[in-house]
């Protein structure tokens, strides 16, 4: 009897245990999924706007490419001005961060953990190396060069075409590339190609990181049967 009983409360706390992990499990896919939705979110709008990025790079070496006279100092301008803002993903890893403090990956379907593991490996390692690499550039093209070139004194109408308009039929000369630079303007010219290349290769990181968080969404609405 003594040793029925022993093994009835084993049992029922091996129960206990597997419900306590269960809810947990569940609490986890909860707010697994949350941060995978804030993530996908972000990257959506980051992504456009880094393609944007491109296309300015493009019209300012295209416009460098002309004479001097022949250069539209507006469309110059313009694109230089958007070209001084820098946004990194931003990794929601709440549940990420919980599941590898407690060990408790193993609480998660292994098809789902497999890839969890692998997305968060790809933000941890190539896409802070992609930041890394690029905000050196960055750096090289905003502080060194770009500053050199252009009068930063409206770049904060770049969203406001009209105002920087205005601006320039009052002062005609600000939105001009400073005379007698033609070696930072070559200098400048070959960064920005530098800063393309690095803007690429984050935009096919991002696309990747979105493909790999819309896959683990659908996994875990499936298994979890969320909406």
């Amino acid at each position: 009897m003594l040793f029925l009983a022993v093994f009835c409360g084993f049992l029922a706390e091996n129960q206990r245990e597997h419900m306590v992990e269960h809810q947990r499990e569940k609490k986890y896919a909860h707010t697994l999924l949350e941060d995978l939705i804030n993530d996908t979110l972000g990257l959506k709008i980051n992504i456009p706007s880094w393609e944007n990025m491109v296309n300015h790079i493009d019209t300012i070496r295209s416009e460098i490419e002309k004479e001097s006279s022949a250069r539209n100092s507006l469309a110059l301008y313009r694109c230089a001005s958007f070209l001084v803002t820098n946004s990194n993903f931003i990794y929601h890893d709440r549940t990420v961060g919980q599941l590898k403090n407690a060990g408790n990956y193993r609480l998660l379907p292994k098809n789902i953990s497999d890839s969890l593991i692998d997305y968060d490996a790809s933000i941890m390692s190539s896409m802070k190396d992609i930041e890394e690499r690029y905000n050196i550039t960055y750096f090289q093209n905003r502080e060194v060069l770009q500053e050199q070139l252009f009068n930063t004194k409206f770049f904060q109408y770049r969203n406001e075409p009209e105002k920087l308009i205005a601006a320039a039929k009052l002062e005609p000369g600000i939105i001009e590339l400073r005379k007698g630079k033609e070696e930072v303007l070559f200098q400048y010219y070959n960064c920005l190609f530098s800063l393309k290349n690095h803007t690429a290769a984050r935009i096919r990181n991002l696309k990747r990181l979105l493909q790999r968080s819309t896959n683990l969404i659908e996994m875990i609405k499936k298994e979890y049967h969320l909406d």
